[in-house]
Parts: C-alpha cells; structure tokens; sequence
C-alpha cells in the first residue's frame, strides 16, 4: 500500500458509523476508528489492520479512546487517511509517531522529564542507525513481536502526554481538541515522511567485484 501522499483514493462512504471506545468483536458490536479503517479497506474486521502501521494505529486506538463521544465521531473523517498510513515506504514510521507526541508534551511541559528522555533516546537511536547505514531502511511492522515494539512505546508516551495535558490544567473539551490534533499532526508528519524517503536518492557503496553475486 503506498504512503499516503495527499487526497486518498478511498473515501467515506454514506452513513458513517457511530464509532466507540474499545476494541469490538465484530462490526455489529460497534467499533473503534481503526476497526472502520479495515473495513474501509475492505480487509478482515480489525483494529489492527494491515493498511496501516501499528505505531500510526496505536497512536488512533489512544486518540479513539481518549476523547468524548461526540469528538470520537469525528474520527471517521479521519479514516481515509488512516488507510495506507505509513505503509508502502522505506521511511522508518515509529520515530515520526513519538516525536509528535513529544512535541506535543514539550509543548504543554517545557520541562518534563519523560519527553526529555524521549527525545534524547530517539537522537540516539537516529544517530545508531545512520552510523551502521539504516536510516533510509524502514522499521517494518509486521508480525507480533515488531508489532509490540510499535504499540508499546506509543501507548506509553501517549499516557504521559494526557498526563501533562490534565497536569496543566486542560479541561475535557482542550483534551478533546488536543488529541484530535494530535493525530492530524501525525498523519502530516507521516505522509511528509514518506515523501521525502520516496524522493531521496538511495546511495549505493560501491562493492570489491569478488563481493558481487
């Protein structure tokens, strides 16, 4: 599935469906944005569907459950979006997610020392991974275990950012707002990503001709 990259192909169909917090057995049951994502996608009922990286989806499954019925709703204009998210490009996905989130937490907290530490973790872990040649190469996300590496990081530093949202004193409808952009700037910060991964030349080394097979 290609990045998304402007306009998606897809689009909400008549009828949106009343969209709940939590994960849903099957569609009769409700769902959740990212349960609207597969079927929009035309995939197996989900809220992990495979349009979608895990980190992007779990940042939506955060927003989903976080804000009020009535903003929740707004999420399914969200949705086309969301399908292709992240998908289909070699930039890697997971550190894009959490520097919007701690953008947003510095933001709130100038001074708060989970975003910080954040921060300071994803420099080195860019800086590693130019040093050993990864950084045009994508996270992946396939398969349970990349999927928990994906989900978990997320869902923690999405805690710690409604931590400081109520710290600083935001009321429900401020939260409601803050979540919902949130995601908005996610989804830019990722597509740019991607983007920008597509349209920069990949640099080849040049190899001894014995290395060659």
């Amino acid at each position: 599935m290609p990045a998304t990259s402007g306009p998606s192909t897809h689009t909400v169909p008549p009828g949106l469906p009343v969209l709940d917090a939590g994960a849903h057995r099957d569609a009769r049951s409700g769902s959740c944005v990212m349960e609207y994502v597969s079927v929009l996608a035309g995939e197996r009922f989900s809220d992990r569907p495979r349009c979608t990286h895990p980190a992007v989806a779990a940042l939506a499954w955060q927003v989903n459950d976080a804000v009020s019925h009535s903003v929740r709703q707004e999420l399914a204009l969200r949705a086309p979006a969301l399908v292709g998210a992240g998908r289909g490009t070699d930039a890697p996905v997971r550190p894009v997610v959490l520097e919007t989130i701690l953008e947003a937490g510095l933001a709130l907290d100038p001074e708060n020392r989970f975003f910080h530490r954040l921060r300071r973790k994803l420099d080195r872990d860019a800086e590693r991974d130019a040093a050993s040649g990864r950084s045009a190469r994508s996270d992946g996300g396939g398969g349970r275990l990349a999927t928990l590496l994906h989900v978990g990081p997320v869902n923690h530093a999405c805690a710690h950012l409604m931590v400081a949202a109520r710290a600083a004193g935001l009321g429900p409808a401020e939260r409601d707002r803050l979540a919902v952009r949130l995601l908005d700037d996610c989804l830019a910060a990722v597509g740019a990503s991607g983007r920008d991964a597509d349209a920069a030349p990949v640099a080849h080394a040049e190899q001894p001709v014995a290395a060659r097979g």
